[in-house]
């Protein structure tokens, strides 16, 4: 098992001393090679392998970010950085087959099922962010053709929780008609007149919610964009 680092090297290390950082690094070469290849399942060389290169630089930021007093292992927190920040280069690859979260394969006692765990998290939380961005991205285009930006939607969001059920509910009314939606989505205009009639709301309501409505309704009609629901303050379910 790997000496214990004293806490006076990494406090000196973290502190911007270059040549304790560099000994520190030197000394340990064998210890990131060595849980690299682990985690990725095969044997790496210095000079051929681009995951020790992700590791050396992830080795540079467990110093820059480890507590000195904080009473946890270095090296477990070095291994953790280490396998998350391998993680994040295997997904922007498309590598995730080299990549091994089977306990059984983690057989060093280093390498302890609180980390795997951590990193097991750290992964779905990415490729959540990852995913969300995504859906994020393509709402904005979509409501650009409408001429709504989100700027446009934080501005005109009702403030009152009466207000804002009352157009929840128009947008529920308009996204569940499909004669509605498609003159919505031909014209890029809300259909003030039958909306009105639909839902009992008065146009004057209906036109200075007209952006927020729109918002809403894309949401509500589109599955690709059901993510969005909380980002927008929709109930799970309308209406309650």
């Amino acid at each position: 098992m790997q000496e214990q680092v004293s806490r006076e090297t990494l406090i000196s290390a973290k502190s911007g001393d270059a040549l304790v950082r560099e000994e520190l690094i030197r000394s340990h070469k064998a210890f990131i090679a060595r849980v690299t290849s682990k985690i990725c399942c095969r044997y790496l060389t210095w000079d051929n392998d681009d995951e020790l290169s992700i590791a050396l630089l992830a080795f540079n930021e467990a110093i820059d970010n480890f507590d000195p007093h904080g009473g946890a292992s270095f090296h477990s927190f070095v291994q953790m950085v280490i396998r998350r920040r391998l993680v994040d280069y295997f997904r922007k690859e498309g590598k995730h087959q080299h990549l091994s979260l089977s306990p059984m394969n983690l057989e060093d006692e280093e390498l302890s099922r609180y980390d795997l765990d951590t990193t097991k998290e750290q992964y779905q939380e990415n490729e959540n962010q990852d995913a969300f961005a995504e859906v994020v991205e393509n709402y904005v285009r979509v409501l650009w053709y409408y001429k709504v930006t989100l700027d446009d939607l934080l501005k005109v969001s009702p403030k009152q929780r009466d207000s804002k059920q009352t157009l929840l509910q128009a947008a529920l009314a308009l996204s569940n008609n499909p004669g509605l939606m498609a003159y919505l989505k031909t014209h890029r205009l809300l259909p003030i007149k039958e909306l009105e009639a639909l839902t009992g709301v008065k146009r004057k309501a209906l036109e200075k919610g007209r952006k927020y409505l729109i918002a809403l309704a894309l949401i509500l009609s589109e599955p690709a964009f059901y993510p969005l629901k909380t980002f927008m303050q929709i109930p799970i379910e309308p209406g309650k």
